[in-house]
């Protein structure tokens, strides 16, 4: 397998690639997964990076299907080796900007709700060691509304060189306080009850 990640890495022409939310590969490889299992099954196979790309294997088919930026690309046999398939608005419809449903949320006091987003970390602050583990940082969207992150360490990796001023993508749920919200279950659900969340830093998946 690794021979052929890295066959289908050097196929990939190198260029600049506009900002690859994770959310909209996502929904990407899951609708490829739902509409031609014969081609890539089994579905819902881990998301992973390489090198600036989103990649899912998928190893009954023997086929991938990753995303760099806007275009996406195919890789197998049954397509001759690499095939440049389009771009991710071909199949699906991009996720709005999520800004405006966090400010909808935070001015209406809601709590409980599934968001995505993106931002920039503003300040580090120290592990919630109360109960289960929590990292926390603080980020601040586009918008200039600010979101304290808590991240369960004690389920999910810790974010791994986190700093001031990088960019992050978030997908969990919201929680209301009167600081701008606060978004937690960023992690998988070893239960299989709540819905799986992740933070995306630094070409890692963190969940």
């Amino acid at each position: 397998m690794r021979f052929t990640i890295l066959l289908f890495l050097l196929l990939v022409p190198r260029i600049a690639f506009a900002e690859n939310l994770l959310v909209n590969s996502n929904k990407l490889f899951n609708f490829a997964e739902k509409s031609y299992p014969e081609l890539f099954s089994p579905a819902s196979t881990a998301t992973f990076n390489l090198d600036n790309y989103l990649v899912r294997y998928y190893p009954n088919t023997g086929n991938y299907l990753g995303t760099l930026g806007e275009d996406v690309y195919v890789y197998g046999d049954v397509f001759n080796g690499l095939l440049k398939a389009g771009v991710i608005s071909n199949f699906i419809e991009l996720e709005p900007d999520s800004d405006e449903l966090l400010a909808q949320l935070f001015g209406g006091g809601q709590s409980n709700v599934q968001v995505y987003g993106s931002g920039v970390v503003t300040s580090i602050l120290s592990d919630d060691l109360d109960g289960s583990r929590h990292q926390r940082f603080i980020i601040e969207l586009k918008s200039k509304q600010t979101l304290l992150i808590a991240h369960n360490i004690d389920l999910a990796p810790r974010v791994d060189g986190l700093s001031l001023n990088d960019q992050i993508e978030f997908f969990g749920e919201y929680e209301w306080n009167d600081k701008g919200g606060v978004i937690h279950w960023t992690h998988d659900d070893p239960e299989e009850i709540h819905v799986n969340g992740w933070i995306f830093h630094n070409n890692v998946i963190y969940q």
